[in-house]
């Protein structure tokens, strides 16, 4: 009787040992890890049924196997705790973490832990953390590149005084040569923004710079070692032409890698550093060591980014635009880190641009998106907010910063006041940095040329004080044009690089690269027109009427970037141009249908 009693209470242990390690099996099925071995299986592993045929002294296998089929039977499709999976899971993570102690489940690639904690709260989101320090590299490139290209635009405002004094023992310019020296740089980027598109469509930013570059130093080489005027200008034209793609290969490659958290941050440290590149060759142009010397320094500049760049991957969205998806995604996660997910972003820049990416590669199918009205308005309002840039005074500042101070008979040397300009341009840049995406892109835009506005109208008023009652009603305001000229340039330094960041911002992926060039042939080309007309709007209405005139342009960009322009901080550039896609998707498919029937023939 006892035998038979202790039996069956082994049996039911038994049978109850065997319906949990169902419910294992069934549970690390779901898991996907091997099942462990069924303990109850062999008699000799000291299971229940074992036992019992321990005390008995006989088998009942037949009898045990049909009610151990049965009851595994009766209890396969009992429902599961709720949090059974969760506990399975942390155990699982338990037994795979190196220590043993429940780290946390392995990241998907494999490289780090998560603690349990995290692990419970919600998976791993490396998307809104991404790892910065391949992005401050590229910064760190496109920055030197454009250090390069500052000095460019800053060197006819400290050279222009030893060119054109006739007791200098060099060459000597007139004043119309001087004029086309300031001003050539400007004509030929109007040039250079056209080949420009050519070599940004088919060859990408990060080609491009590699081909501008060594080309530069080897401009500023010759220009350094003429003997005519005539070849200066000509190297003044092609430095200003290969400058001209450069610009927006360096904007554009920053936007399109960084990422949105990071975008207004790191495409303010590129602009920062073409001020810097003004600022750089003010300074070593007052050092006295001439203009061929000069230029010496600006071709060793120009080579000094070139072995980094080498080592960079092409941009991610012009590699989809190119059909190449899979370098496309090893950029991304060359510039992400390996433990970002980048999925979703990848997946919105190929929707954006499209499954038909190679077939609107080229210029004339990249002008047929631009036809989309939507576009087409946007396109016409970077234009003109960028023109009016243009005209707001900075870039005749730039170009004539020590003739403007000399005039101005300021009380402080004319190549130092340059210095403080170009550092007070600097400044603004780096306020920029610190606001940019934390202020907003309009509120920055409209208050900074508001100050821009206020200071120009004062140059305007010393200036036709002095003109119209004499020197002796403004002796005493000596300060006052150097104070207005530098607060102007610190301002312009806050807000100007915001119409830089929208130009890429605004335009779609799809045609961002003809669509940027478009606006920076008609940049340069009013640039040389602002330059050029400097010395006739001053004969012709004076130099307050042509500063207050800039300071009305400045007036008109604060009113326009209030009223007009979109705020894009925070957003993703698939994000910002979204509205577009879909009417962009349905020109390419009419384009597409109205190419089928000729294609056919």
């Amino acid at each position: 009787m006892l035998d038979d009693t202790v039996c069956n209470i082994s049996m039911r242990f038994g049978v109850a040992t065997s319906i949990g390690l169902a419910h294992s099996s069934r549970i690390l099925r779901r898991v996907k890890i091997s099942p462990p071995e069924r303990r109850l299986e062999s008699p000799t592993r000291g299971g229940a049924r074992g036992g019992c045929e321990g005390i008995r002294g006989h088998r009942h296998s037949d009898v045990w196997s049909g009610e151990y089929q049965a009851e595994l039977d009766s209890h396969k499709h009992l429902p599961l705790p709720d949090d059974f999976d969760t506990r399975v899971a942390n155990r699982e993570t338990e037994l795979q973490s190196p220590s043993r102690e429940g780290e946390g489940p392995r990241h998907s690639s494999g490289d780090r832990w998560q603690d349990k904690v995290t692990a419970q709260k919600g998976p791993l989101n490396d998307e809104a953390q991404p790892k910065v320090t391949r992005q401050m590299v590229a910064a760190l490139m496109m920055s030197l590149s454009h250090l390069a290209i500052g000095t460019i635009y800053g060197y006819p405002g400290v050279t222009l005084p030893e060119l054109t004094d006739p007791g200098t023992p060099d060459l000597f310019l007139d004043t119309t040569q001087a004029a086309n020296f300031g001003s050539l740089a400007d004509l030929g980027g109007f040039f250079g923004s056209v080949l420009g598109i050519i070599l940004l469509l088919k060859f990408g930013q990060r080609v491009s710079l590699l081909v501008g570059l060594p080309v530069a130093a080897g401009a500023w080489c010759v220009l350094a070692f003429s003997q005519t005027a005539e070849t200066i200008q000509a190297m003044r034209f092609m430095v200003g032409l290969i400058g001209s793609f450069m610009l927006p290969a360096g904007s554009m490659y920053m936007l399109e890698v960084s990422h949105k958290k990071l975008r207004g941050l790191l495409f303010g440290i590129v602009t920062t550093s073409r001020q810097a590149g003004v600022l750089f060759v003010y300074a070593v142009g007052s050092l006295g060591l001439g203009w061929r010397n000069t230029g010496l320094v600006c071709a060793g500049v120009t080579l000094v980014p070139v072995v980094g760049l080498l080592f960079l991957p092409n941009s991610p969205r012009w590699l989809v635009t190119q059909g190449r998806v899979d370098e496309a995604q090893k950029a991304l996660t060359f510039y992400r880190g390996k433990l970002y997910d980048w999925v979703h972003e990848m997946s919105a820049i190929t929707d954006q641009v499209g499954q038909d990416a190679q077939q609107n590669n080229g210029f004339l199918a990249q002008l047929r998106l631009m036809r989309d009205p939507s576009s087409l308005r946007t396109l016409a309002l970077l234009i003109f907010i960028s023109l009016l840039c243009n005209f707001s005074g900075y870039i005749v500042i730039v170009a004539y910063v020590v003739p403007i101070l000399q005039s101005a008979n300021v009380n402080l040397d004319a190549y130092i006041s340059a210095i403080v300009v170009g550092a007070a341009r600097v400044a603004g840049t780096l306020v920029h940095l610190a606001v940019v995406d934390k202020m907003g892109r309009k509120p920055l835009l409209t208050s900074s040329y508001t100050f821009c506005a206020i200071c120009m109208a004062v140059l305007g008023g010393f200036f036709y004080v002095r003109a119209n009652f004499g020197f002796e009603y403004v002796k005493h305001l000596g300060w006052m044009p150097l104070t207005a000229l530098v607060i102007f340039i610190f301002f312009t330094g806050v807000g100007q690089p915001v119409v830089f960041i929208l130009q890429g911002e605004l335009l779609p992926t799809s045609f961002r690269a003809t669509g940027v060039s478009v606006i920076m042939i008609l940049v340069f080309l009013g640039s040389f027109a602002a330059i050029r007309t400097y010395s006739l709007m001053s004969a012709l209405v004076g130099e307050h009427g042509a500063f207050w005139f800039y300071g009305g342009m400045c007036l008109t960009i604060a009113l326009v970037g209030c009223l007009a322009l979109p705020e894009t901080s925070g957003r993703s550039l698939e994000e910002i141009t979204g509205k577009q896609r879909q009417r962009l998707r349905k020109i390419t498919e009419n384009s597409q249908n109205m190419d089928a029937p000729s294609s056919k023939v």
